[in-house]
């Protein structure tokens, strides 16, 4: 018997984009490393894009992701070729996979498990059976078999499910397998997260091993709707055992991961672990699909579309792809690529930076250095000019100083944009700070000082800064970067219209905490995207402060706040874990206890009563990429209202 070769393609997208996501399709099918596949299998949703929201109810984007169906079905009737995309059928909307073949559509498979957790909400656009289905409904010209069924080949068959069926206790493949399958599809759209490519491996890996046959994820890659980034990484596990691994967190518009197996030696697997002499099945036989080559076939085309040339041809292991990488590594590749998508989709020219020789906004800069390099490592030198955009003015950087900034802080900055070789400018702003406050003053009729008014004066400071800052970024053509962690989200320690400003905050995902670590990482020369920098070495020996207060009060960030380490753990175990007061009280004890009970008590408190009056400014924090375990963007992590009685 022959060996069989699948192509798993992981596929960058756009929401709406059909005509560029199409291009990208028939790119990969034409590709050389999916030439001669016997099976070629694409992402979740990739003719639509995955993150349409609420545009899913509009009918034209049915009607577009079947009109490109019609296009693909042609294009290589000798392979089979598996989509994703959205169908109405009677009154209900699917999440769905069209398996092509013979210039067919062979069937359409609808999602049973819908992901609505997290980051996901499928069940506000789309409905799910309860159960296996089988019908025959009219799509794309035809009659169309539409339901959950297993295809057989002359040598091999298999069976789909879509990314959530993979991770739900329910697995429709457990069923699938003890009826003869020996390739279990599961294409996916499944979210970044540090660490959670362990995860898919562990599950695919496991399955594989349960059901013994061969398991193939595939994935969307790239920063497709803005806050969600997808890493790629198609996963190949047979009979227990990871055989192939994609490139994760490409910046190239597809990467391509084949693997031939021989299916006798997965019935042979079979044979030797499906030995009950009374199988338990739950379940009636599901329907099969006969897949029969056909004579005379017209070769692979474009079908009337011009499709270019947008990838660079590369291999798994080009650009440490699919090596292993850190929680640090992770952080940089998966922020750097959602910079990268976000510049060249937005069509802008590139990011403005307020740098005030802190840690988040040197962390902001040396990502967006880092994807510079990372984006033409990976497509090539010339890539920014292809985009039209001009590489030395990817990043422009300024320094806002008033009489409370050090010198350090402008030595700081100013000495990581060298590094980083950008454009720094300096200005002062006392005069505008002093200005707005005589104004104020003129209005109340009387003066304003530190002792009565140091809230508001600090605020002024961050407020000023910003329209300034935008008008900079306005005229770049840029975007501008908010600094913002999730810690500060967490407490709202930010200025809303001051710092709290900007088109994007790509580090709102993770924690101060963290951020510190990262920057402590990168000095130890344990990154491989971003090398020790000088600047930064002097940054970690100073206290993180904002520097809105008098010089002589020695303003520092945790005695406004609290300890970094601890706010963060109250934030996971009140936010993400959901426990109350009083088993987060113990739980800090045990893990700080060289902290008296009243402190924690009280930074317990004082977290409580911050989350809560802060969740407004969460409202109107600029669009974050999602990042760790867990988030508080209001619209795509963490809802909470906006009133209520403080814990």
């Amino acid at each position: 018997m022959p060996k069989i070769k699948i192509a798993a393609v992981t596929l960058n997208t756009t929401p709406l984009d059909f005509l560029g996501n199409f291009e990208s399709i028939v790119q990969a099918i034409n590709s050389p490393e999916s030439n001669n596949a016997d099976c070629i299998l694409f992402p979740e949703l990739c003719i639509s894009g995955y993150g349409c929201e609420d545009a899913f109810y509009k009918p034209s984007v049915w009607k577009r992701s079947e009109e490109i169906l019609l296009k693909l079905k042609d294009i290589s009737p000798n392979q089979i070729i598996l989509v994703g995309l959205p169908v109405f059928v009677g009154s209900f909307l699917y999440n769905c996979m069209a398996v092509l073949f013979g210039g067919k559509v062979v069937a359409i498979i609808p999602k049973l498990n819908l992901a609505n957790t997290g980051v996901h909400y499928e069940r506000r656009w789309f409905h799910c059976e309860s159960d296996f289905i089988n019908k025959t409904i009219s799509f794309a010209k035809e009659e169309v078999p539409f339901g959950h069924f297993i295809f057989q080949t002359e040598h091999w068959n298999f069976g789909v499910e879509i990314c959530e069926d993979s991770w739900s206790v329910l697995k429709p493949s457990s069923f699938y397998s003890i009826q003869g399958i020996d390739v279990l599809f599961s294409p996916g759209a499944s979210h970044f997260a540090i660490g959670k490519q362990n995860i898919r491996k562990q599950i695919f890996t496991e399955s594989s091993r349960n059901q013994c046959n061969l398991q193939v994820f595939t994935n969307l890659i790239g920063n497709e709707s803005g806050r969600i980034i997808f890493e790629g990484g198609a996963i190949f596990a047979s009979r227990g055992n990871l055989v192939s691994e994609g490139p994760r967190l490409s910046f190239s518009p597809y990467q391509i991961t084949s693997y031939s197996f021989d299916p006798l030696e997965i019935r042979g697997a079979k044979a030797r672990a499906f030995r009950e002499s009374n199988p338990k099945i739950q379940r009636e036989e599901i329907p099969k699909i006969q897949l029969k080559q056909k004579n005379n076939v017209e070769p692979k085309t474009s079908n009337g579309f011009t499709v270019l040339d947008k990838r660079k041809e590369s291999g798994p292991d080009d650009s440490g792809n699919s090596v292993n990488l850190s929680s640090y590594e992770e952080f940089t590749k998966a922020v750097c690529l959602g910079l990268f998508d976000y510049l060249r989709k937005s069509k802008t020219k590139g990011f403005t930076l307020s740098l005030s020789g802190g840690a988040d906004s040197a962390t902001c800069a040396l990502l967006v250095s880092a994807m510079k390099e990372i984006a033409k490592q990976e497509n090539g030198d010339s890539i920014f000019t292809t985009l039209g955009l001009d590489e030395s003015n990817l990043l422009v950087t300024i320094y806002q100083k008033t009489v409370n900034n050090s010198d350090l802080t402008e030595t700081i900055a100013e000495t990581l944009a060298k590094e980083l070789n950008c454009r720094f400018y300096s200005i002062p702003i006392d005069e505008a700070v002093d200005t707005s406050v005589k104004l104020i003053e003129s209005v109340l009729g009387k003066t304003l000082n530190w002792k009565e008014h140091d809230l508001p004066l600090q605020n002024i400071q961050a407020r000023v800064r910003s329209p300034l800052v935008w008008l900079l970024a306005n005229l770049n053509g840029h975007l501008l970067l908010s600094t913002g962690n999730r810690s500060e989200a967490a407490v709202g320690y930010t200025t809303m219209d001051g710092d709290s400003s900007g088109s994007i905050a790509p580090l709102a995902g993770v924690s101060k905490e963290f951020l510190l670590e990262f920057l402590d990482d990168i000095q130890k020369g344990n990154n491989r995207f971003i090398s020790p920098k000088d600047s930064i070495q002097t940054l970690r020996n100073t206290k993180p402060t904002a520097e809105l207060k008098p010089l002589s009060e020695h303003q520092e960030d945790e005695k406004d706040l609290m300890p970094y380490p601890i706010l963060q753990s109250i934030e996971k175990k009140l936010v993400f874990l959901g426990l109350d007061d009083l088993d987060c009280l113990e739980n800090l004890k045990q893990e700080f206890p060289w902290e008296k009970t009243d402190t924690l008590l009280g930074y317990l408190k004082k977290f409580n009563k911050l989350f809560t009056i802060a969740q407004w400014k969460r409202e109107r924090l600029p669009p974050s990429f999602h990042l760790d375990e867990y988030g508080l963007d209001p619209k795509s992590s963490y809802r909470y209202p906006i009133l209520s009685k403080e814990s």
